[in-house]
Order: C-alpha cells, then structure tokens, then sequence
C-alpha cells in the first residue's frame, strides 16, 4: 500500500484558485475542498455573509459580479497583483428560473442566461490569458444534468448549462497546447439552497411535507439520492489537480445515474 503516492497526486499547494458564486452551496464546497487540498482559494461572490459555511481560513473574500465585465477585468488584474499566478478558475455563479414557454419572463430569462453563460464567458475570457502566458491552468466549468435532459420548465436553465457543456469541449480543444486544461462537472441535484427551495415548492404542488417534496426528486435518480455539495467538491479536487491532467473538453457526470456521458 503507497497512499502517499495517491495523495501528491491531489496536492494543490501553493497554487491560486479563483471560486465564483463561493458563498453557498456548490460554490462554498468547491472552495473547501481545494482549500483542504493546499490550494490559496480566492472566495468570489455578490454575496458574502458571515454565515456562510466557507471555511474561517479563507480569509480572501472577494464581491464579484460575473456580468459586470469591466469590473470582472479589474478583479483579475488585482488577483494576479496579489498573488502573482491564477492556476484555478471554477467558474461556478449561476442562478435558476423556470417557467413553461409560453409564460416565460423574458427579463428572467435572460439573466439567466446572463448569470449563467455569459458570466463563465467573461470571466474565462480575463483568466485565459494569464493562465496561457504561464503555460499552466486549470478551468473547471459547472454545468449540470440539465444540460443533457428535456424536462419541462428547464428552458433558460438548461440552455445555459447546455452551452456551458459544449463551450468546454470546445475551449478544451482551443487551449490545450498551452496546457490549460477544461472540463466540467454536470451533477444532479444538490443539497443546496436551491434544492431545499424547490423541494418546498414541490411538496406545495403534491399536496404534501418537505420530506413528500425531497422524494419526488430522489425519485427521477436512479440511485434514489440528492448529491452531497462535498462530493462535487472531491471532484473538482481531482480535476484541478494531477489526477486530471489527462482530461480536457471534457464534461463529467456526477449524477447518480441519472445521466450517462
């Protein structure tokens, strides 16, 4: 047995990640599991409260709004001032709004679309560069399940998470032969603010408890569960990381089996 072998393959330190949408959820786990893996991890949102589950060690909180572009431009600049390299970007800030078509609100929709896409655009499109000049970086996108399903209400959602998808195959290609590698992790649902939201909202609909409301979705997986925000955090862990140095363009299943890759 050498597990001393399998942990350098996870060592993350000394190198700088960047977290959009770090305060909750997600976001929030991502940043622990690379701070637990050695990582400086720059914690970003337009949030930040004192109540967040982040860890207390990570001082550096930073308000980023990923649609603001000049301002996005200025927080690159000023990270790579303090810290000299980005190695990480987990582009991760994204917003949910459903509704069936014909009802849509179009304003909703597009800050969806905005929050969601345009959001990983940008701020790929200011860490790119630096990471390129370095010939060293690692992007990892999250996109979701949604990306790959048809359910109804899903249109904005899922058109963001759709194009995420295919802008990593494509910016893994594109970047490659700097050795900047991108994937993307695409998990179903999640315990998170959002779950627990929609949750409510279900059993409201079926007539029944929160609990009624959580079973109506552990239902459409087939292993029957919601996703721990920390095993998305040990992915990202291994995709950043030399375990993953093999994998780019890709785009990673984390969904219980709800879909196959």
């Amino acid at each position: 047995m050498n597990l001393e072998r399998f942990s350098k393959l996870f060592d993350l330190s000394g190198q700088t990640a960047l977290v959009t949408g770090a305060n909750n959820g997600i976001g929030m786990a991502i940043a622990n599991a690379l701070y637990d893996a050695g990582a400086n991890v720059v914690a970003s949102d337009i949030v930040l409260s004192n109540d967040s589950p982040l860890y207390a060690q990570i001082s550096d909180r930073r308000y980023l709004d990923v649609t603001d572009e000049p301002a996005v431009e200025s927080f690159m600049t000023k990270l790579l001032n303090d810290y000299g390299r980005l190695d990480i970007l987990v582009n991760n800030a994204g917003i949910i709004y459903k509704d069936r078509i014909e009802d849509l609100n179009i304003a909703k929709y597009k800050n969806v679309i905005d929050v969601n896409l345009n959001g990983t655009v940008i701020c790929t499109h200011y860490a790119a560069p630096y990471m390129k000049k370095q010939h060293y970086g690692r992007i990892l996108n999250i996109a979701s399940s949604q990306a790959f399903l048809a359910m109804e209400t899903y249109t904005a959602y899922s058109a963001s998470k759709a194009a995420i998808a295919h802008l990593t195959r494509l910016w893994g290609t594109e970047l490659a032969a700097d050795n900047v590698l991108v994937n993307a992790l695409c998990p179903c649902y999640a315990n998170t603010a959002m779950m627990i939201k929609a949750q409510k909202l279900m059993a409201v609909q079926l007539n029944t408890d929160e609990a009624g409301g959580r079973r109506y979705y552990e239902e459409l997986i087939p292993l029957k569960r919601i996703l721990d925000v920390e095993e998305v955090g040990n992915w990202a862990v291994a995709l950043c990381s030399d375990m993953g140095a093999a994998s780019t363009g890709c785009n990673f299943a984390i969904t219980c089996g709800q879909v196959q890759l």
